[in-house]
């Protein structure tokens, strides 16, 4: 069981190691280009003057599609895309199903949204249940982890997400293990210089385990867009 953990574990790491050092300064240039555009979003709402209610439906919206549309260009750099601003070009209509998805369980950031549209019933009704709520978003940003892979290179959606951490124990393990410690470094040394520096490393780890995964038989039953999915899998990046 040691030396099957160890294996595992080896495994993952060289593939991560050989995605980094294929791609890491085009990983970082997509990043850089995320956070321009979140503080120019931020600036542009913040300067129009909109009501509180409005401007947090916006900018969480908004910034769905951002990130969806940075895990786009992340995939794309991890699949081989040599050029980092190339890869930010992308069908809209896979992004934004990203983006709705993910917007559907993204706890924390619903949880924002409602504090500011409802402050009184938030106060009374969420804040409450705070210490059961922690570890449910944990649970669905677990879920929600493998959901880039699941949708963009699959063309499927949560269920597949769900499959591909559920797929076996070490996947499980993996993309626990990144959740939790993105989750705990973001609370420790927050800032958007973290951001840019954690954001491509988890992109890197996310993506090594869901290319075991398939491996590991995480890609069997699955339709949608197979082609891409066997081309992750055997990618070199």
């Amino acid at each position: 069981m040691v030396n099957d953990v160890a294996g595992r574990g080896s495994a993952w790491w060289a593939v991560v190691r050989e995605l980094a050092a294929a791609c890491w300064w085009r990983l970082l240039v997509v990043n850089v280009v995320f956070l321009v555009a979140v503080n120019v979003l931020n600036a542009l709402v913040g300067s129009a003057g909109a009501a509180p209610e409005a401007a947090a439906v916006l900018l969480f919206a908004a910034g769905s599609v951002l990130s969806a549309w940075r895990w786009s260009a992340q995939l794309r750099v991890l699949g081989g895309e040599s050029d980092p601003l190339a890869a930010f070009r992308t069908d809209r209509s896979p992004v934004l199903r990203l983006a709705l998805l993910s917007s559907a369980v993204n706890l924390p950031g619903l949880l924002w949204v409602l504090s500011v549209l409802f402050p009184g019933g938030y106060e009374s009704l969420a804040r409450p249940l705070l210490p059961v709520l922690d570890p449910i978003a944990l649970y669905l940003a677990a879920v929600a982890a493998m959901l880039p892979m699941a949708v963009l290179l699959e063309g499927r959606d949560l269920r597949r997400s769900w499959q591909l951490l559920q797929g076996s124990w070490a996947s499980a393990l993996r993309v626990g293990l990144v959740v939790l410690g993105q989750a705990a470094l973001t609370r420790v040394v927050p800032g958007a210089v973290l951001m840019l520096l954690l954001d491509p490393a988890c992109a890197v780890l996310l993506f090594a385990s869901y290319r075991l995964s398939l491996r590991e038989g995480g890609g069997e039953g699955g339709g949608g867009r197979r082609g891409g999915a066997a081309a992750a899998a055997g990618t070199s990046g």
